[in-house]
């Protein structure tokens, strides 16, 4: 009886950690508090957004990962050219490290806590890459959207409700 008891025990722990939470990347639009999309992570993953410059005309990217159950840790950036906006100050000079591989110069150990970021879509060369799925920004939303991202944990189904599409 013991042994039923344990079983079923174990199964329904099994089956609430299933069908319990999961962390969801949220995609918001600042401006008018609506949800745009989520797209699901996996505790390991990393997520990045990409774009061009607007001032040194060359590509950018910032590389996040999630941080606790509910923050973003920026992890690094990189980008092809110093210029206007280029980190130069690090508070934790210690853990940075910059490095220069394939005419990327790159800047880790960053370990930048944040609950939310924004990025305000003015062009159509924006990027955002989970794993391997990829968007254009601006096939999800209008330009002049001021787009805020952070982390929520919703139930394994809300993907079906509020995913967005895999667009390559």
């Amino acid at each position: 009886m013991k042994k039923w008891l344990a079983r079923i025990f174990l199964l329904l722990i099994v089956g609430l950690i299933l069908a319990g939470p999961h962390p969801y990347l949220q995609l918001r639009d600042f401006q008018r508090q609506a949800v745009i999309g989520v797209v699901p992570l996996r505790l390991q993953d990393t997520f990045t957004v990409g774009w061009v410059h607007s001032v040194e005309l060359t590509p950018w990217r910032e590389t996040y990962r999630l941080s606790g159950l509910s923050q973003m840790e920026l992890s690094e950036t990189s980008f092809r050219s110093f210029g206007a906006g280029v980190p130069a100050d690090f508070p934790d000079r210690k853990a940075v490290r910059v490095t220069v591989q394939n005419g990327w110069i790159t800047v880790s150990g960053l370990n930048e806590r944040r609950d939310t970021v924004l990025y305000l879509i003015t062009r159509d060369d924006y990027t955002l890459t989970v794993g391997n799925a990829s968007w254009k920004l601006s096939e999800v939303l209008p330009l002049g959207t001021s787009l805020e991202l952070s982390v929520s944990w919703y139930p394994w189904w809300y993907l079906y409700i509020h995913g967005l599409e895999e667009r390559k």
